[in-house]
């Protein structure tokens, strides 16, 4: 019993001891824990609950291709106090050696000394490396101390996000910057949904004014934002800025604009704008297309000629006398382009407006509007006084001279009838264009069709109708006829097509500078395609060409227009124009080869890597392919930038061979994912 009692008072001792210690390591907790959160709530500035900034949402194109993504990039780190004299002592070498093999940024020696003189300075904290991706990072954790982790090797890494552009400079000013510059374009317009939510970590500042990831309860994990699905398509974006630029370099002008926008639903699906830089090069640096109004010069015809008609005051068929190319109004000499041979004489309103005689136009506005006021009220009603309230910040405010105005003079109203003394943007005035294109139904131009968080719509831009109808049908049919009229044997004649049906209008203005107008110019184009049942329009303008080379809207912008119409229609023919006899039947013979074809190289529309999910074509048609997480993806087709940016997050590393597409992937879809997986893709354009 002595011996039972004994061993008894031995347990009873024992489990008191481990109690005690326990009760005593909790309340150590609790005090330390207790001394963080008073340092924090004192604004201690050693120990602080830092923001750490949310992964931010994606930008998509119209087909599913990122516009703009969040990246994962790493800092890792070493608290050289931490490990044991043993370990350090035994593996720093080896730890030197594996940083250099994976970084190649410095040798082992000089990496070894850095881990040295850490560890006799006693430092917290040595930064190793900024920057790295996911995959490099799991190759770290395995090396020696840091495979130890934070407390017995000292290893410290922080996550941070990088915003990229997988396209480049294609589209990047309407994409915008985010928050690595100041914010414009879609990444300003819908940051609310982009940001997320940021999270918090407690940290503490060590020297070198470094902070220190500690752990803690209040920790906050950041919430990824949303998904942008702009209207965008990066393939006609590239042929549009493409076009542009060539036109900037060989007629050496200051800058320009292209925007390209579906007609019915208003949808832009490219928008460019180009600036020559001191370097002599041309980059995106402003957007002119939204944020430049000016004088648009004879592309606003189209608005003198629509108000006339709809008033009642001329039909196409009646005779204007435009003499020689010069008449005089007041006290100021207006001159026709064809001035030095011999002008147009009389001619009708509707051919006045085919050859854009400014003569004709004007002297058809002037005779039939006395009252000046009543020609501005109708203008106003058409609604191109009025900003377009696009989605993206800085439009700029259009101005339609009224008789009040001080500068009002004589020669106002017959300036204004050909697009003077008023200031348009290019997207407002495309946006008068596109109504004729649509029957009369002026829709409002946007840039995003949804913004999406995993299956949840966040928001939905259906299309928005400004006006129902801008004027009668008749005037509409009318106003069609001459934009046809203009580009088959008017003064665009030079892109017209028999098999690439279209409609537009030229537009060639002198620039006011001081006051006065010299000899800088402006050129544009804008119109629509096809021209029987129009599916896009489209604007360009080029601002101050070298005279010399060429200034005239259809040598200097028409081109542009004409490069994205053929494009387009060789890409997916639109429609078919009136043809007879053999070119009838030839065109509906390749029509129908081109449409096999298309159908056959048609890339997938629609991938939804948020559900493990995209979509395979078979050749014939589209099928969805899903595959299940921790398994390999499928990624064949798809971009280069996508399948990197979806591999890389499943922790893959990637090796990109070649350019274009993904053809061929070295591991096999659908097989297990391991760590520290290496997978090759073959690309081809």
């Amino acid at each position: 019993m002595t011996e039972k009692k004994a061993i008894f008072l031995r347990v009873m001792l024992i489990s008191s001891l481990i109690v005690v210690a326990a009760v005593a390591i909790f309340i150590q907790l609790i005090n330390v824990q207790a001394e963080f959160s008073d340092r924090v709530a004192m604004n201690d500035p050693v120990i602080k609950l830092r923001e750490i900034p949310s992964p931010r949402g994606n930008i998509y194109d119209v087909h599913g291709n990122l516009l703009a993504t969040s990246m994962p990039v790493y800092t890792i780190a070493i608290d050289a106090t931490q490990a044991s004299d043993t370990l350090f002592e035994n593996n720093y070498r080896a730890l030197a050696e594996g940083l250099s093999e994976i970084f190649s940024d410095l040798s082992a020696s000089d990496y070894a000394e850095k881990l040295r003189q850490s560890r006799r300075k006693q430092k917290q904290y040595l930064r190793l490396k900024s920057g790295i991706r996911y995959s490099e990072l799991q190759k770290v954790k395995d090396l020696p101390i840091l495979r130890e982790g934070r407390y017995k090797g000292g290893f410290v890494y922080t996550q941070e996000t990088k915003r990229t552009k997988p396209f480049g400079t294609l589209c990047e000013r309407t994409i915008g910057y985010g928050r690595d510059v100041s914010d414009v374009g879609l990444e300003k317009a819908y940051d609310r949904y982009l940001k997320g939510k940021s999270g918090k970590q407690l940290m503490q500042k060590i020297n070198g004014g470094v902070w220190k990831p500690l752990s803690n309860t209040q920790d906050v994990e950041p919430v990824s934002g949303a998904d942008v699905y702009s209207t965008i398509d990066i393939r006609i974006q590239d042929v549009a800025q493409t076009a542009l630029l060539r036109s900037l370099e060989t007629y050496e002008a200051e800058n320009g604009s292209v925007i390209l926008m579906d007609v019915k639903t208003g949808a832009i699906r490219a928008m460019s704008s180009l600036k020559r830089t001191e370097e002599g090069k041309y980059a995106e640096k402003f957007n002119y297309a939204i944020g430049a109004a000016y004088e648009p010069g004879s592309t606003f015809k189209l608005a003198s000629l629509l108000v006339a008609l709809e008033d009642g005051h001329v039909d196409t068929a009646q005779i204007v006398d435009t003499q020689n190319g010069a008449f005089k109004f007041y006290d100021r000499i207006m001159k026709d382009s064809n001035y030095e041979h011999g002008g147009h004489g009389k001619i009708s309103v509707g051919k006045a407006f085919k050859v854009s005689s400014n003569i004709g136009i004007a002297r058809t506005i002037v005779d039939h509007y006395k009252e000046e006021q009543l020609f501005v009220d109708r203008l106003a009603r058409l609604g191109i006084s009025d900003k377009l309230d696009f989605e993206l910040l800085g439009e700029a405010s259009p101005w339609i001279k009224n008789t009040d105005d001080p500068t009002w003079s004589g020669v106002s109203l017959p300036w204004m009838a050909f697009g003077y003394e008023l200031k348009m943007t290019a997207l407002q005035i495309l946006a008068l264009y596109n109504a004729v294109a649509n029957g009369g139904e002026l829709v409002k131009p946007r840039l995003v069709d949804r913004v999406q968080s995993g299956e949840k719509l966040m928001d939905v831009r259906s299309v928005e109708v400004l006006k129902p109808s801008i004027c009668s049908e008749k005037t509409i049919d009318i106003l069609q006829d001459l934009l046809v009229g203009a580009v088959k044997d008017g003064t665009a004649r030079n892109i017209y097509s028999k098999r690439y049906s279209c409609a537009g209008k030229t537009g060639t203005a002198k620039i006011a500078s001081e006051g006065s107008y010299g000899s800088e110019y402006r050129a544009s184009f804008v119109g629509y395609f096809p021209a029987e049942n129009p599916k896009y329009s489209c604007i360009v303008v080029v601002t101050k060409p070298k005279k010399e080379i060429g200034f005239y809207g259809n040598i200097v912008a028409a081109p542009v227009f004409k490069e994205l119409r053929d494009k387009l229609y060789a890409e997916k023919p639109i429609d078919t124009p009136n043809l007879g006899g053999e070119d009838a039947s030839s065109y509906m013979g390749k029509l129908y080869e081109l449409n096999e074809i298309h159908e056959v190289l048609s890339y997938p529309k629609d991938q939804s890597f948020q559900k493990n999910t995209w979509m395979m074509s078979d050749g014939s048609s589209l099928q969805p392919f899903d595959f299940e997480k921790g398994s390999i993806p499928n990624v064949k087709g798809m971009p280069a930038m996508d399948a990197l940016y979806l591999l890389e997050n499943m922790g893959l590393e990637v090796e990109l061979q070649g350019r274009g597409k993904v053809v061929r992937q070295s591991l096999k879809a659908g097989d297990k994912l391991g760590k520290n997986q290496k997978i090759a893709l073959r690309l081809a354009s």
